[in-house]
């Protein structure tokens, strides 16, 4: 990785390198290796690390790019001590990508000082340098700052006057809500009226709510109306609700599939029957035609069950118990051959919803739901099979126990896990010799679990 310049991390590598390797390697003569250490001690705020990527700096560290990660891992970080050279970078350094890095930085400090940087950087003859130095005094609510946004916010270049809207979202302060409020109200130019829904999402005032209302009402622009849901949502406002329900019956797909989304975060299981009736309805385009039927349509189908797999785990989420008539329609199997990509894809997303929907029957607590989720513990496929188990196990049906115990034996160790979990959970006494047996397993994970399994299940035997 430390030669190839377009990798990227995704967080769990920087933690598994040794903190003082991390460190030596700072100094090493690789530029690379410098930058590849300096971006993985960046997510390590641990004692000794500000102060390892001062050391370097102080080095005079040559390479420019090495150094504007050492700045992005210093702001990442947010120590006091590296504030002093944020500042010496925002005065010194000659490349501007560093300096928008020191600018972007400064938004993670929480000290007056860096609202005072910020509040100058502003004035950097960067374009970039600005824009990321008024993004960042989102994050301070002190007078200077909300009077600083608060007139950028009108400020002629289109850019400037966006991102001082989004940092007022960001201060959560009333200054920004009554400059959002206003310029909600007045503005008609519909890319400033989309970063606006923006704002106030991030302000998430239950105040705004009457003029994010009137906005959602009188525009017929879906995009917008989907913008607006959202700010409605953060708000947190009761009447919000109604207007997420709404948009389950919207033409626009995306608008549903928001609805959904912001119902799952932001609602209650009052609204539970409500997304049910509607997915009971929008579903029989998938419940009720044949296979061949659902290839004939692939967009069509594709879309339905993107749209049924979302309000599964809304019902999940809100309340798992209310929505077995849902899951049972949604938990029959349709075959479906794989005879092109479309029909690949649509045998995805069918597996998709059937493994929500044999998920969620696990929380019904219901006879009928037990012999559904049991029948699918003989599906040829094994991630079925693995959720069918993990039902069986909330459900909790004794006369099921053997059924589980033998699924020990499965080719699939994703499954023998999982049956292994469920019986050490319920206390299935009758399965410690098989359970004794698994600790012998190939896959270690199976040994995990059985030895986990045995130790609930105080099996003498085992020891």
């Amino acid at each position: 990785a430390c030669h190839v310049p377009n990798a990227r991390s995704n967080g769990w590598e920087h933690t598994s390198i040794d903190f003082d390797v991390l460190v030596e390697a700072l100094n090493d003569a690789n530029a690379n290796v410098r930058l590849r250490a300096a971006e993985s001690l960046g997510f390590r705020p641990q004692s000794g690390a500000t102060d390892a990527l001062l050391a370097r700096l102080a080095k005079n560290e040559s390479v420019d790019r090495v150094r504007q990660e050492i700045y992005t891992a210093l702001g990442r970080i947010g120590e006091p001590a590296a504030l002093a050279e944020i500042e010496n970078c925002l005065l010194v350094e000659t490349s501007a990508a560093i300096r928008v890095e020191c600018a972007n930085a400064l938004g993670n400090f929480d000290l007056r000082n860096a609202e005072r940087l910020a509040l100058q950087a502003i004035h950097d003859p960067n374009m970039q340098v600005r824009l990321h130095a008024i993004k960042s005094l989102g994050s301070f609510s002190g007078p200077a700052a909300l009077q600083a946004l608060a007139d950028l916010a009108s400020d002629k270049n289109d850019s400037i006057s966006q991102v001082a809207l989004l940092s007022l979202g960001r201060t959560r302060s009333t200054t920004g809500l009554t400059i959002l409020q206003e310029s909600l109200r007045r503005s008609e130019n519909r890319e400033q009226i989309l970063v606006i829904l923006r704002a106030l999402t991030f302000l998430a005032n239950p105040d705004a709510i009457a003029d994010i209302q009137a906005l959602y009402q009188k525009t017929d622009d879906e995009e917008l109306r989907r913008y607006a849901l959202v700010a409605m949502a953060s708000t947190r406002a009761s009447v919000s609700e109604s207007y997420l329900l709404e948009a389950l019956s919207s033409e626009d797909h995306a608008s549903r599939i928001l609805g959904l989304a912001a119902l799952r975060n932001f609602g209650s299981r009052d609204q539970a029957g409500a997304i049910i009736e509607h997915a009971l309805l929008d579903g029989s385009r998938i419940f009720k035609p044949s296979a061949d039927a659902l290839l004939l349509e692939a967009r069509s189908t594709i879309a339905s069950l993107e749209l049924l797999n979302e309000y599964l785990r809304t019902v999940i989420k809100l309340d798992p118990q209310a929505g077995e008539s849902l899951y049972l329609q949604a938990a029959v199997v349709k075959p479906i051959p794989r005879s092109s990509s479309a029909a690949l894809k649509i045998a995805q997303e069918l597996y998709q919803v059937r493994w929500q929907a044999i998920y969620g029957l696990g929380y019904t607590g219901t006879e009928q739901a037990a012999e559904i989720v049991a029948t699918a513990l003989k599906d040829p496929d094994a991630r079925i099979r693995a959720v069918a188990l993990r039902s069986l196990g909330v459900l909790g049906k004794a006369n099921y126990h053997n059924s589980i115990v033998a699924m020990l034996n499965d080719r699939s160790a994703e499954v023998r896990w999982m049956a292994a979990r469920v019986l050490g959970r319920n206390r299935v006494e009758s399965a410690s010799e098989t359970l004794i047996l698994s600790l012998a397993d190939s896959n270690a994970q199976v040994r995990l679990e059985s030895a986990l399994a045995l130790g609930y299940l105080n099996a003498a035997a085992a020891k």
